[in-house]
């Protein structure tokens, strides 16, 4: 990964995508101010992982009032994988 003079919050993210590359869950939420390289730093951690899945939402102010909109941005993309769940579910 470039260092964007970010190397803490690089270092972070490598140890989020080593502990998920062994199997242990992990999420991230990422915010902070328009601007200040949030999705550079993720693209970053993305690319230096190319063997983990990714999901991401984008809060966006439109959406606020509806419920539900961001659990629907993350699992739309993943809804061809419903027949593999186990049948419970």
């Amino acid at each position: 990964m470039d260092n964007l003079g970010r190397s803490t919050e690089i270092s972070i993210l490598q140890g989020l995508a080593r502990a998920v590359q062994t199997r242990q869950g992990r999420a991230l939420l990422v915010r902070g101010e328009a601007g200040i390289g949030k999705s550079a730093l993720i693209e970053q951690l993305v690319r230096s992982a190319p063997g983990l899945h990714t999901v991401r939402a984008v809060g966006v102010e439109s959406e606020m009032e509806l419920p539900f909109a961001g659990l629907h941005q993350l699992f739309a993309p993943l809804l061809d994988l419903l027949p593999s769940l186990p049948a419970p579910q």
